[in-house]
Protein backbone atom coordinates (compact mmCIF):
# COMPACT_ATOMS: atom_id res chain seq x y z
CA UNK A 1 0.00 0.00 0.00
CA UNK A 2 0.99 3.11 -0.66
CA UNK A 3 0.12 5.37 1.85
CA UNK A 4 1.87 8.26 0.92
CA UNK A 5 -0.73 8.60 -2.43
CA UNK A 6 -3.47 7.62 -0.61
CA UNK A 7 -2.52 10.90 1.92
CA UNK A 8 -2.14 13.22 -1.04
CA UNK A 9 -5.80 12.12 -2.85
CA UNK A 10 -6.98 13.14 0.94
CA UNK A 11 -5.82 16.81 0.13
CA UNK A 12 -7.37 16.78 -2.96
CA UNK A 13 -10.64 16.86 -1.01
CA UNK A 14 -10.00 19.77 1.01
CA UNK A 15 -11.94 22.28 -0.77
CA UNK A 16 -10.55 26.01 -1.37
CA UNK A 17 -12.01 28.51 1.93
CA UNK A 18 -11.58 25.13 4.32
CA UNK A 19 -8.77 23.96 6.09
CA UNK A 20 -7.99 20.31 8.23
CA UNK A 21 -5.82 19.35 10.62
CA UNK A 22 -3.06 16.54 11.18
CA UNK A 23 -5.63 14.70 13.25
CA UNK A 24 -8.32 14.46 11.10
CA UNK A 25 -6.15 13.12 8.14
CA UNK A 26 -4.99 10.93 10.84
CA UNK A 27 -8.30 9.63 11.89
CA UNK A 28 -9.48 9.46 7.90
CA UNK A 29 -6.10 7.29 7.23
CA UNK A 30 -7.92 5.16 10.21
CA UNK A 31 -5.97 5.94 13.20
CA UNK A 32 -4.86 9.63 15.19
CA UNK A 33 -0.92 7.55 15.56
CA UNK A 34 -0.59 8.33 12.50
CA UNK A 35 -0.64 12.63 12.97
CA UNK A 36 2.93 13.01 13.02
CA UNK A 37 3.41 10.63 9.66
CA UNK A 38 0.92 12.87 7.89
CA UNK A 39 2.94 15.62 8.90
CA UNK A 40 6.13 14.00 7.48
CA UNK A 41 3.67 12.76 4.19
CA UNK A 42 3.09 16.34 3.53
CA UNK A 43 6.31 17.68 4.00
CA UNK A 44 7.53 15.49 0.54
CA UNK A 45 4.57 16.33 -0.93
CA UNK A 46 5.29 16.26 -5.13
CA UNK A 47 1.88 17.55 -6.36
CA UNK A 48 0.59 21.44 -7.21
CA UNK A 49 -3.22 19.75 -6.67
CA UNK A 50 -2.72 18.68 -3.43
CA UNK A 51 -2.84 21.36 -0.97
CA UNK A 52 -0.23 20.99 2.00
CA UNK A 53 -0.74 24.30 2.93
CA UNK A 54 -4.69 23.98 3.88
CA UNK A 55 -3.45 21.52 7.08
CA UNK A 56 -2.93 23.33 10.05
CA UNK A 57 -2.45 22.77 14.10
CA UNK A 58 -5.34 21.13 15.90
CA UNK A 59 -5.68 24.41 17.74
CA UNK A 60 -5.95 26.12 14.60
CA UNK A 61 -1.97 27.12 14.05
CA UNK A 62 -0.42 27.08 11.16
CA UNK A 63 2.94 25.14 10.98
CA UNK A 64 6.35 25.15 9.63
CA UNK A 65 9.48 27.20 9.19
CA UNK A 66 9.38 30.72 9.35
CA UNK A 67 9.29 32.00 5.66
CA UNK A 68 6.64 29.00 4.88
CA UNK A 69 4.29 30.41 7.34
CA UNK A 70 4.30 33.16 5.50
CA UNK A 71 3.43 31.98 2.16
CA UNK A 72 0.55 29.47 3.94
CA UNK A 73 -1.03 32.79 5.29
CA UNK A 74 -1.09 34.47 1.89
CA UNK A 75 -2.20 31.28 -0.08
CA UNK A 76 -4.88 30.72 2.92
CA UNK A 77 -5.77 34.29 2.88
CA UNK A 78 -6.21 34.22 -1.09
CA UNK A 79 -8.44 31.32 -0.63
CA UNK A 80 -10.93 33.39 1.50
CA UNK A 81 -9.87 32.49 5.18
CA UNK A 82 -9.23 34.85 8.70
CA UNK A 83 -6.13 34.19 10.34
CA UNK A 84 -6.33 36.32 13.43
CA UNK A 85 -3.35 36.35 15.84
CA UNK A 86 -2.00 33.75 13.51
CA UNK A 87 -4.86 31.53 14.14
CA UNK A 88 -7.72 29.79 12.26
CA UNK A 89 -11.33 29.36 13.14
CA UNK A 90 -12.02 25.93 13.10
CA UNK A 91 -15.60 26.06 14.24
CA UNK A 92 -15.58 28.12 10.96
CA UNK A 93 -13.38 26.86 8.82
CA UNK A 94 -12.66 22.81 9.41
CA UNK A 95 -13.21 19.99 6.91
CA UNK A 96 -13.02 17.08 7.87
CA UNK A 97 -15.82 15.11 6.14
CA UNK A 98 -13.51 13.09 3.99
CA UNK A 99 -14.14 10.31 1.87
CA UNK A 100 -11.46 7.54 2.52
CA UNK A 101 -11.99 3.08 3.42
CA UNK A 102 -9.74 3.68 6.86
CA UNK A 103 -6.39 1.66 5.18
CA UNK A 104 -4.90 1.35 8.40
CA UNK A 105 -8.00 -0.03 10.37
CA UNK A 106 -7.84 -2.53 6.96
CA UNK A 107 -4.23 -3.30 7.95
CA UNK A 108 -5.24 -4.01 11.92
CA UNK A 109 -7.87 -5.96 11.47
CA UNK A 110 -5.45 -8.03 9.34
CA UNK A 111 -2.22 -8.09 11.74
CA UNK A 112 -5.60 -9.48 14.21
CA UNK A 113 -6.28 -12.21 11.20
CA UNK A 114 -2.80 -13.21 10.74
CA UNK A 115 -1.98 -13.25 14.52
CA UNK A 116 -3.37 -16.40 14.94
CA UNK A 117 -0.76 -18.07 13.17
CA UNK A 118 1.90 -17.04 15.51
CA UNK A 119 3.29 -20.49 16.57
CA UNK A 120 5.54 -20.18 19.52
CA UNK A 121 6.70 -23.63 19.70
CA UNK A 122 10.41 -24.07 19.07
CA UNK A 123 10.52 -24.98 15.54
CA UNK A 124 13.31 -23.97 13.35
CA UNK A 125 16.39 -25.51 12.07
CA UNK A 126 19.64 -25.13 13.90
CA UNK A 127 21.37 -24.41 10.57
CA UNK A 128 22.06 -20.35 10.31
CA UNK A 129 20.75 -16.65 12.00
CA UNK A 130 20.18 -14.06 9.18
CA UNK A 131 20.11 -10.58 10.49
CA UNK A 132 17.72 -8.14 8.42
CA UNK A 133 17.69 -3.96 8.53
CA UNK A 134 16.22 -0.86 6.71
CA UNK A 135 17.62 2.36 6.34
CA UNK A 136 15.76 5.30 4.88
CA UNK A 137 16.67 8.10 3.11
CA UNK A 138 15.24 9.46 -0.39
CA UNK A 139 15.05 5.46 -1.13
CA UNK A 140 14.64 2.17 1.72
CA UNK A 141 17.64 0.22 1.65
CA UNK A 142 17.79 -2.89 3.32
CA UNK A 143 20.68 -5.48 4.28
CA UNK A 144 20.29 -9.24 4.92
CA UNK A 145 23.51 -10.73 6.83
CA UNK A 146 23.31 -14.30 7.38
CA UNK A 147 25.76 -16.50 9.79
CA UNK A 148 26.20 -19.69 11.11
CA UNK A 149 26.23 -20.52 14.93
CA UNK A 150 29.66 -20.53 15.56
CA UNK A 151 29.32 -16.56 14.55
CA UNK A 152 30.86 -16.83 11.02
CA UNK A 153 29.65 -14.36 8.25
CA UNK A 154 27.85 -17.06 5.42
CA UNK A 155 26.64 -14.47 3.00
CA UNK A 156 25.45 -10.64 2.60
CA UNK A 157 23.41 -9.04 0.25
CA UNK A 158 21.01 -5.20 0.00
CA UNK A 159 18.40 -4.23 -1.97
CA UNK A 160 16.94 -0.39 -2.76
CA UNK A 161 13.33 0.49 -3.44
CA UNK A 162 11.56 3.18 -3.17
CA UNK A 163 9.63 4.23 0.26
CA UNK A 164 5.53 3.94 0.13
CA UNK A 165 4.93 3.92 4.10
CA UNK A 166 5.94 5.98 6.58
CA UNK A 167 7.16 4.83 10.17
CA UNK A 168 3.26 4.61 12.31
CA UNK A 169 3.96 3.43 15.54
CA UNK A 170 2.26 -0.51 15.52
CA UNK A 171 2.80 -0.55 11.88
CA UNK A 172 5.80 -0.78 11.04
CA UNK A 173 5.84 -4.15 9.67
CA UNK A 174 3.90 -2.27 6.44
CA UNK A 175 6.36 0.39 5.69
CA UNK A 176 9.59 -2.76 6.11
CA UNK A 177 8.32 -5.42 5.04
CA UNK A 178 8.18 -5.00 1.23
CA UNK A 179 12.16 -4.31 1.91
CA UNK A 180 12.03 -7.48 4.15
CA UNK A 181 10.57 -9.75 1.38
CA UNK A 182 13.55 -8.58 -1.55
CA UNK A 183 16.04 -9.59 0.89
CA UNK A 184 14.31 -12.88 2.16
CA UNK A 185 13.68 -13.65 -1.96
CA UNK A 186 15.73 -16.62 -2.30
CA UNK A 187 17.30 -17.07 1.13
CA UNK A 188 16.46 -20.68 3.12
CA UNK A 189 17.88 -19.23 7.06
CA UNK A 190 17.11 -21.30 10.00
CA UNK A 191 16.12 -18.16 11.76
CA UNK A 192 15.84 -14.53 11.40
CA UNK A 193 16.42 -11.41 13.48
CA UNK A 194 14.74 -8.12 13.20
CA UNK A 195 14.92 -4.74 14.09
CA UNK A 196 11.94 -4.33 15.67
CA UNK A 197 8.85 -6.44 18.12
CA UNK A 198 7.66 -9.79 17.83
CA UNK A 199 4.92 -10.54 20.00
CA UNK A 200 5.65 -7.37 22.52
CA UNK A 201 3.04 -5.30 20.59
CA UNK A 202 -0.75 -4.05 21.44
CA UNK A 203 -2.09 -6.67 18.76
CA UNK A 204 0.56 -9.34 19.80
CA UNK A 205 1.87 -9.38 15.79
CA UNK A 206 4.93 -6.56 15.44
CA UNK A 207 7.14 -6.95 12.61
CA UNK A 208 9.05 -9.87 13.76
CA UNK A 209 5.52 -11.74 13.86
CA UNK A 210 4.67 -10.48 10.33
CA UNK A 211 7.60 -11.41 8.79
CA UNK A 212 7.41 -14.86 10.10
CA UNK A 213 3.95 -15.99 9.75
CA UNK A 214 4.36 -14.26 5.95
CA UNK A 215 7.37 -16.51 4.93
CA UNK A 216 6.94 -19.79 7.20
CA UNK A 217 10.17 -18.98 9.05
CA UNK A 218 11.37 -18.65 12.93
CA UNK A 219 12.63 -15.07 13.59
CA UNK A 220 13.03 -12.80 16.54
CA UNK A 221 12.21 -9.50 17.24
CA UNK A 222 15.04 -7.29 18.30
CA UNK A 223 13.49 -3.90 19.91
CA UNK A 224 15.05 -0.75 21.45
CA UNK A 225 11.80 0.50 22.68
CA UNK A 226 9.09 -1.19 24.65
CA UNK A 227 5.57 -0.52 23.17
CA UNK A 228 3.86 -1.77 26.16
CA UNK A 229 3.41 -4.16 28.59
CA UNK A 230 5.03 -3.89 31.97
CA UNK A 231 8.44 -5.43 33.15
CA UNK A 232 8.78 -7.77 36.32
CA UNK A 233 12.75 -8.63 36.62
CA UNK A 234 14.12 -9.36 33.24
CA UNK A 235 10.53 -9.90 31.89
CA UNK A 236 8.00 -7.78 29.69
CA UNK A 237 4.49 -8.97 30.83
CA UNK A 238 1.47 -8.49 28.32
CA UNK A 239 -2.16 -9.68 30.49
CA UNK A 240 -0.49 -11.42 33.09
CA UNK A 241 1.77 -13.28 30.29
CA UNK A 242 5.37 -13.67 29.54
CA UNK A 243 5.89 -11.65 25.93
CA UNK A 244 9.68 -10.43 26.00
CA UNK A 245 13.06 -10.75 27.93
CA UNK A 246 15.26 -7.98 28.49
CA UNK A 247 18.24 -7.68 27.60
CA UNK A 248 20.54 -4.90 28.19
CA UNK A 249 19.01 -1.82 26.88
CA UNK A 250 17.09 -4.23 24.17
CA UNK A 251 13.43 -6.20 24.63
CA UNK A 252 13.70 -9.78 23.15
CA UNK A 253 10.61 -10.96 21.75
CA UNK A 254 9.54 -14.26 19.76
CA UNK A 255 7.86 -13.32 16.69
CA UNK A 256 7.43 -17.17 14.94
CA UNK A 257 8.25 -20.22 15.81
CA UNK A 258 10.61 -19.84 18.58
CA UNK A 259 9.48 -19.38 22.01
CA UNK A 260 10.47 -16.47 24.41
CA UNK A 261 13.65 -18.19 26.21
CA UNK A 262 14.72 -19.47 23.11
CA UNK A 263 14.69 -16.27 21.58
CA UNK A 264 16.33 -15.25 24.29
CA UNK A 265 19.38 -17.76 24.42
CA UNK A 266 20.12 -17.34 20.75
CA UNK A 267 20.42 -13.70 21.06
CA UNK A 268 22.60 -13.93 23.68
CA UNK A 269 24.85 -16.51 22.07
CA UNK A 270 25.14 -13.71 19.16
CA UNK A 271 26.12 -10.77 21.35
CA UNK A 272 29.65 -9.31 21.88
CA UNK A 273 28.15 -5.36 21.58
CA UNK A 274 24.99 -4.01 22.96
CA UNK A 275 22.74 -5.54 20.25
CA UNK A 276 23.33 -9.15 18.25
CA UNK A 277 25.77 -9.25 15.59
CA UNK A 278 23.03 -9.88 13.18
CA UNK A 279 21.37 -6.88 13.35
CA UNK A 280 24.17 -4.96 13.73
CA UNK A 281 25.75 -6.05 11.07
CA UNK A 282 22.58 -5.67 9.02
CA UNK A 283 22.36 -2.51 10.31
CA UNK A 284 26.00 -1.02 9.38
CA UNK A 285 25.45 -2.54 5.73
CA UNK A 286 22.35 -1.18 5.55
CA UNK A 287 23.56 2.87 6.09
CA UNK A 288 26.58 1.59 4.07
CA UNK A 289 24.69 1.43 1.31
CA UNK A 290 22.38 4.55 1.89
CA UNK A 291 25.44 6.75 2.11
CA UNK A 292 27.53 5.35 -1.00
CA UNK A 293 23.88 5.07 -3.19
CA UNK A 294 22.90 8.70 -2.21
CA UNK A 295 26.53 10.01 -2.33
CA UNK A 296 26.63 11.03 1.44
CA UNK A 297 30.27 11.18 3.24
CA UNK A 298 31.09 9.65 6.51
CA UNK A 299 30.99 11.74 9.42
CA UNK A 300 34.52 11.56 10.82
Amino acid sequence: MNLYEVTYDLLRQIPRGKVSTYGALAKALGDIRASRAVGQMLHVNPYDDAPCYRVVYSDGRIGGYATGVAKKIRMLKNDGIEIIDGKIDLKKYLFDAFECDYPLKRLREEQETLRVKVSLDDDFARSTVAGVDVSYGKYAYGAYVEFDFDGAVLRKKTVKIPIEFPYIPTYLAYAELPVINELLRGEHPGIVMVDGNGILHPRRFGLACHVGVVHDVATIGIAKKKLCGTEEGDSVLLDGKVVAKRLGKLFISPGHRVSVDTALSITRNFMQYSVPEPTRQAHILANEARRSREGIARKK
